[in-house]
């Protein structure tokens, strides 16, 4: 059984203008992984997640959460999830400690329980030592982390995170990622939203890439890579008159004086960082990234629908 599954979710939103923010989104969850939802702001990430822990009806088509049917037994559905908000704001006056504790409690935890499970959350996002600080005097990393807490310590099954790392610096993101692929090692299934290659890269075991509510791919990360005849990159710096050839004949985009230039295998790859090299350009190759391939897909859907225009 499917930790989280979908079948032909839809969700149409009707007011002055009509907007189709899921069409038809087919995908299943495995227990004990971590799914990664991957899109740019507006593709639709957030309204799948709220679809799937209850807090919003789809117009068309069903969505199951354990074998619970989140329309018909949202009640159940509820007892084994847990959800961070995209924009969850705290209360100045709870701590850290409170908001893990009392919220556990809410879920029936016992209180010895509540308070076991309450410290290894803390200890977990590094919040042990602010603990009993108000959130008022919290920076907004750690008020993220505090929200965050309280969602590993409910215990629950399911944890429903909608870009969780958004607006933290890069080592609170990474012990973030730290805590969550240590969730999933100890058998939990962590249904995440993010619009960061890198985060989607590093924590998956399998991902979505969701634009304009639509589902263009998913898979492995590297299932994922395997989409596009490209598997390297040359990022040059300085004028490309000499390698001409590269340009012309393959895939490249230019950021002032770096181009990127995309090449089918690393013996090409190499061949071209030496051709640069040789006429005083800077150059290195490497394996392409998640992110070159989001920019293929989804960029090439933006160019049908000019075209289409």
């Amino acid at each position: 059984m499917d930790a989280v599954k979908s079948v032909n979710l839809a969700k149409t939103y009707r007011g002055k203008e009509t907007v189709e923010a899921l069409k038809g989104v087919t995908l299943s969850i495995e227990k004990g992984e971590l799914f990664t939802l991957l899109g740019p702001n507006g593709a639709g990430k957030t309204t799948f997640l709220r679809i799937i822990s209850t807090q919003l009806l789809p117009t068309s088509g069903e969505a199951y959460v354990l074998g619970l049917n989140v329309l018909n037994e949202a009640e159940k559905v509820r007892e084994h999830i847990a959800v961070v908000p995209q924009d969850v704001a705290t209360y100045g006056n709870f701590t850290p400690w409170e908001y893990c504790y009392y919220f556990s409690l809410l879920r029936g935890m016992t209180r010895q329980k509540a308070k076991e499970m309450s410290e290894t959350a803390l200890k977990a996002v590094e919040l042990w030592e602010l603990r009993n600080r108000t959130c008022a005097t919290l920076s907004g990393g750690e008020k993220k982390r505090a929200i965050i807490a309280a969602a590993l310590a409910s215990d629950a099954q399911v944890l429903m995170l909608d870009e969780p790392t958004s607006g933290l610096d890069a080592i609170a993101r990474r012990k973030v990622w730290t805590v969550l692929r240590d969730m999933v090692e100890h058998g939990k299934t962590i249904l995440l939203t993010t619009h960061i290659m890198e985060e989607a890269e590093m924590v998956s075991d399998r991902l979505a890439i969701i634009h304009k509510g639509e589902l263009m791919a998913q898979g492995s990360v590297e299932e994922i890579k395997g989409l596009t005849k490209e598997k390297f990159r040359v990022v040059v710096e300085g004028g490309l008159k000499t390698l001409e050839k590269y340009v012309n004949n393959t895939s490249f985009v230019s950021f002032g004086s770096k181009t990127i230039i995309y090449v089918e295998d690393g013996d090409e790859a190499i061949e071209l960082v030496r051709e640069a090299l040789e006429n005083g350009l800077r150059a290195e190759a490497s394996p392409i990234t998640l992110e070159d391939v989001f920019v293929k897909l989804v960029g090439g859907r933006e160019n049908e629908v000019r075209k289409n225009c």
